[in-house]
């Protein structure tokens, strides 16, 4: 049977981020925004490259309507498409969920609009999801995105070996980060001061 996500889960946003199911409508911007990454990004496969966003969005769709995955388009207040984050792999007995697959358009990759993200899509799995633990699975060699979850106050777990399927066929190291549900609220904490020193001159982003 395939898991039903809450009716609340299409309607998450604050601090001018706006989370909407990844759909066909997000195509357009989604392009733009993945043509701003680098060569590396793309053979890594830490972004999707331009030319593969439709299926990279047929994917998304087809995985959110069996239930396995909630992608998300990261929106601007302004309705521009400025990247993706996804809710992976819950599992609904353990109360255990995988946040992932998260890419923005390079000019919006510092400042904000990860903290936000992140604090939209934690609280959402805290508080509503009742989960006790959600994890970040970071490829080993992608050290700014190791920088940026460590940054929110997760702890590193671990390392799990061949993960992520490359763009070359090979699957790829990760390391392992989770934050637990007795932990968030120190968490929420220390993202919420994050966000209120940053909000000064939004969007500090470009």
């Amino acid at each position: 049977m395939s898991w039903m996500w809450p009716e609340k889960i299409a309607h998450l946003q604050a601090g001018g981020i706006r989370l909407e199911a990844l759909s066909s409508n997000h195509l357009s911007d989604l392009t733009r925004a993945a043509a701003t990454a680098t060569d590396h990004e793309w053979q890594m496969g830490l972004v999707p490259r331009p030319e593969d966003m439709q299926v990279y969005i047929s994917r998304a769709v087809t995985d959110r309507r069996a239930g396995r995955s909630y992608p998300f388009a990261v929106c601007l207040s302004t309705g521009e498409t400025i990247g993706a984050s996804w809710f992976r792999v819950f599992d609904p007995w353990r109360k255990k969920l995988e946040i992932g697959f998260t890419w923005y358009a390079t000019p919006y990759r510092k400042g904000i609009t990860n903290l936000q993200t992140k604090m939209l899509l934690m609280s959402f799995a805290f508080e509503e999801l009742r989960c006790i633990l959600v994890e970040f699975l970071v490829h080993e060699s992608n050290l700014p995105s190791r920088r940026a979850v460590a940054g929110l106050g997760a702890r590193e777990d671990g390392k799990l070996r061949r993960v992520i399927p490359m763009s070359d066929g090979s699957f790829g190291d990760v390391v392992v980060f989770s934050v637990s549900d007795d932990e968030w609220p120190s968490v929420k904490s220390h993202i919420t001061t994050r966000l209120e020193a940053r909000q000064h001159g939004w969007p500090p982003d470009r």
